[in-house]
């Protein structure tokens, strides 16, 4: 069962302004005179409001970005929903929800009731392909849902057929459990899971390091490298919406961190990516906090009233980089308002607390006990 929220029932905007823009200096939707009068009056000062690369100095390369940047927007922006389903009725809540954040681009959300991880799934609808990432944690019929998608678009749009492309933000399978409902499917290609794959289909030479464009069909994704919760794992920069997909590295909840030099190194890559790009939002896979501030649920909680809102924003990326940093070689368990840093060592855990995984072995035991006592009382309520 799913359920599908369309515009116009419940939806909060999407927002433009000078955080999705960095050029649009007073936040009108448009760069143009007035926002260069704003970056001159500033010249060679240090006031961040109009430091658009952040450099620490107002000065040519800010105006480089704003030239290229001169015109009205050309972001699409979208809607997201008032609330996303949160296991509060198992008997009445549907397995998928699938939501359309704009015409091309739309969020399925797994539901708590199926699996506790109740991952994010996204499809990026371009003229030639459609890319999926993620196919959900299992126990759902995730491939009707999207082809069911697939199919209103297609006729929306006059078109017979298009390609769709499965991959992932990475390898864990929470996020890869769908796949084989994918594989061997018409018009279908699902992206191998080990590092090499992706590099591979993505044409990554020099991985990590190395930022790809990959086209859509008239919409072109930036697929971006950043192991360090796992090793496989990818970034997505939408250039149309301004999204920024993080996946396991950054979202409202517990960042668990498998290798933490490769991890700062890989938040390093994002800020300097989206520096001179429009960050409208930064959408992870997942939601593990309520809106009461550096709030978590339990581990594995099933129910999760007062949800973070899925949307993060470029300001978190930055606090994150900036937190990561000040820990220099000493990485800690660090609560922030909007998400918690875990690292998975010896050093993950400092606040006493007995039942939290402090390493990556510890935390997939949990996760497979987890598994083991939903099937139990699945089986109990046949």
């Amino acid at each position: 069962m799913l359920i599908m929220t369309l515009l116009g029932l419940g939806l909060t905007t999407g927002l433009h302004g000078s955080g999705c823009v960095p050029a649009d200096l007073n936040g009108d939707e448009v760069v143009d005179g007035e926002d260069l009068g704003l970056l001159l009056a500033n010249w060679a000062g240090t006031n961040p409001q109009f430091d658009i690369n952040e450099d620490g100095v107002i000065d040519g390369e800010d105006l480089g970005i704003l030239l290229a940047s001169w015109g009205p927007s050309r972001i699409q922006s979208g809607v997201f929903p008032g609330s996303w389903i949160n296991g509060a009725s198992c008997s009445s809540e549907p397995d998928i929800q699938v939501h359309r954040y704009n015409d091309d681009f739309w969020i399925l959300r797994q539901s708590l009731c199926t699996n506790f991880e109740a991952p994010f799934i996204y499809l990026l609808f371009g003229q030639d392909k459609v890319l999926m990432q993620d196919t959900g944690a299992g126990g759902i019929d995730i491939s009707g849902a999207v082809y069911d998608v697939i199919d209103s678009w297609l006729q929306a749009n006059g078109k017979e057929s298009i390609e769709l492309i499965v991959s992932h933000s990475h390898g864990h399978g929470d996020h890869v459990a769908g796949d084989g409902q994918f594989q061997g499917q018409p018009d279908t290609t699902v992206v191998g899971l080990n590092s090499s794959s992706v590099a591979s289909f993505f044409g990554v030479r020099d991985w990590p390091e190395q930022i790809v464009e990959y086209d859509l069909g008239d919409r072109i994704i930036d697929v971006i490298p950043i192991p360090g919760h796992q090793s496989a794992h990818v970034a997505l920069y939408d250039r149309r919406t301004g999204i920024l997909f993080t996946g396991d590295t950054l979202y409202p909840g517990r960042l668990y961190i498998s290798n933490f030099s490769q991890y700062t190194t890989s938040i390093q890559r994002l800020v300097e990516f989206t520096t001179d790009k429009p960050t409208c939002h930064v959408l992870g896979t997942h939601i593990e906090m309520s809106n009461t501030p550096g709030d978590d649920y339990p581990f594995g909680a099933t129910h999760h009233p007062d949800e973070h809102p899925i949307q993060l924003g470029r300001e978190h990326l930055v606090e994150l980089y900036e937190a990561l940093l000040a820990m220099g070689s000493n990485p800690v368990y660090e609560v922030h308002d909007d998400f918690i840093i875990y690292p998975l060592g010896a050093m993950a855990s400092t606040d006493g607390c007995c039942d939290r995984p402090t390493t990556v072995f510890e935390f997939k035991r949990l996760h497979r006990r987890r598994m083991e006592l939903e099937r139990q009382a699945r089986s109990r309520q046949r």
